[in-house]
């Protein structure tokens, strides 16, 4: 009886620890993707919503935003004892920009693009709101939704880069680019667009980092 309880722990144990790799393998994934958007994303405006590139790089924004929401939960996770309330603060923050990031990009690629004969201004002012257009058209939440989503990611990978410094579960440096990565975001402010994009690029590498950690460690 107790060889088969064993068993049955030693089994869940292995699988929570596949999990957990999955999740570091997600965030690295996730991170290459952050970085090669901003050198393939097509200009925002309404011409390129026809394009092929606006649908390729919309559907990998979602598959960047889906795989974040599961690497970032996986990197909470392994510290989430350590982390405390803080941690668990920044996470909830930072998780749900690449929620409102994946809803974004999902109206982006299967919805504008059907909107661009019967409803062009709005359409125009959706595209222009990254860029700081200003719309001629009522856009509802949307123009609240956009700088609301820039403070959660912020404050989210502000509050979770210090908490995960606090922890010590992760190498300092690692939690150091990770709040940096998240603030240095407010240069935008003085940025002109399209080349605050490369603001983008400290995050990528922040997540790469991190989930190769979590990938390669061992049971």
């Amino acid at each position: 009886m107790n060889i088969e309880h064993n068993k049955e722990g030693s089994k869940s144990i292995i699988t929570a620890h596949v999990l957990n790799r999955w999740s570091g393998f997600m965030a690295i994934i996730a991170g290459i993707l952050y970085i090669v958007i901003q050198f393939i994303h097509p200009t925002d405006d309404i011409s390129s919503l026809h394009t092929n590139s606006w649908v390729v790089v919309a559907c990998l924004t979602i598959a960047m935003s889906f795989f974040n929401l599961i690497g970032i939960t996986g990197f909470y996770v392994r510290q989430a004892k350590e982390a405390g309330w803080l941690g668990l603060v920044g996470f909830l923050l930072f998780n749900l920009f690449w929620l409102i990031s994946l809803i974004f990009s999902f109206i982006e690629a299967f919805v504008l693009p059907l909107l661009t004969s019967d409803a062009d201004k709005f359409v125009v002012g959706m595209v222009g709101l990254l860029g700081g257009t200003v719309s001629e058209v009522d856009l509802g939440i949307f123009p609240i939704l956009a700088p609301l989503a820039g403070v959660l990611y912020m404050l989210g990978g502000l509050l979770l880069g210090i908490a995960t410094l606090r922890a010590g579960v992760f190498p300092r440096s690692a939690a150091i680019l990770l709040a940096f990565a998240a603030v240095v975001t407010v240069a935008a402010a003085i940025i002109p667009h399209p080349f605050d994009r490369a603001l983008a690029i400290p995050m990528g590498v922040a997540l790469i980092w991190i989930g190769y950690i979590i990938w390669s460690e061992r049971k």
